[in-house]
């Protein structure tokens, strides 16, 4: 009979323990190379590095959570306060309303919209990379002519440097040359001034986004359904399901960890993708397209630099997407199976 212990973490690193010896350099190498960076602008965060305070770009102080305080326009004492509210709320379950009025100090502050915006962005372009990779994807997987042809070219966005195709979207967005207005134009719609307005902003973002990354989601999409048994899909149709049912009961149950994965990876790393926003709209009009991570490039490097803010952006940034990460991960039970 196998030995049971042979499933527990701790089993295996007894075992194995010669071979996290032989990791031990490039672990180190890690830690130094990215931990290093993340706890020294933590520290940064606290202080009033560039900040107009008494501190200078030389000489800076230690200020605690002031920084955070200002962005979260937060009351004398209401961490603590927080905190105690929040688990009587989590234990007595009151009402959501009570909640809100909870979470008013926070949804009040100056970081809010950006919290919203950076959300709004990711989540946004997430739910139509899934939904146009998984529709490319099937369409590229059915009997259809010349679909070799098709399956080439689909990937010419995403082979062209990102940077010089948001470069030619933010030309077509413009509202005196750009050639969207023109081909609206010949269709008898009036000129859109894209980057002016809010909403056309948002949509300008999310197609310029869509086009950089929809080829690869279809080509993982469209590898993992030519991975599914196509006996599953015969013994279906004998049984007199349709295209939606098989669709159904079949594709989406063998896609399902595929969509989990490539989804968490494609929120992450949209959270923090910088050249789009940068590029086409610079966080505007106004700030209403500001995210986390373009909102701290503005502060470091703005007309008026303030390294310790811009510093408290990106802490808040990573807290957040540490988060998001290991929620997914315990819903979907993926650290089981990592861990096996």
């Amino acid at each position: 009979m196998a030995d049971l212990r042979d499933k527990s973490l701790g089993f295996r690193l007894r075992r194995e323990w010669l071979a996290y010896i032989y990791l031990l350099p490039t672990i180190l190498v890690l830690l130094f190379l990215n931990g290093y960076p993340i706890a020294y602008s933590v520290y940064i965060s606290m202080t009033d590095f560039g900040t107009g305070g008494k501190g200078s770009y030389f000489y800076y102080h230690y200020i605690g959570w002031t920084n955070y305080a200002q962005a979260l326009r937060l009351p004398s004492g209401y961490p603590t306060g927080a905190a105690v509210h929040s688990i009587l709320w989590m234990v007595t379950l009151q009402p959501v309303a009570g909640l809100l009025t909870l979470a008013s100090p926070i949804t009040g502050s100056v970081l809010w919209p950006i919290v919203q915006n950076s959300f709004f962005w990711a989540g946004g372009s997430v739910v139509l990379f899934l939904a146009g990779g998984l529709g490319l994807a099937t369409v590229l997987n059915q009997e259809v002519r010349g679909k070799g042809i098709y399956r080439t070219l689909i990937l010419v966005p995403w082979a062209m440097p990102a940077f010089i195709t948001i470069l030619v979207w933010s030309s077509m967005w413009n509202y005196n040359y750009g050639i969207v207005n023109d081909l609206l134009g010949y269709v008898g719609i009036a000129p859109i001034d894209w980057l002016q307005n809010t909403t056309t902003a948002w949509a300008a973002l999310f197609i310029t986004n869509f086009w950089l990354s929809f080829p690869f989601y279809t080509v993982v999409f469209l590898g993992a359904m030519q991975a599914i048994p196509h006996d599953l899909y015969e013994a279906a149709s004998i049984d007199g399901a349709g295209s939606l049912a098989k669709f159904r009961r079949i594709t989406l149950p063998f896609l399902k960890p595929t969509v989990i994965f490539v989804g968490l990876m494609g929120f992450l790393f949209t959270f923090n993708n910088f050249y789009p926003i940068y590029l086409i709209t610079s966080g505007g009009p106004g700030s209403s397209t500001q995210i986390f991570i373009t909102q701290s490039y503005t502060d470091a490097f703005g007309a008026a630099p303030a390294f310790a803010t811009a510093a408290m952006y990106g802490t808040v940034d990573f807290v957040l997407l540490v988060a998001i990460t290991l929620f997914v991960i315990w819903r979907a039970d993926l650290a089981r199976n990592w861990l096996r």
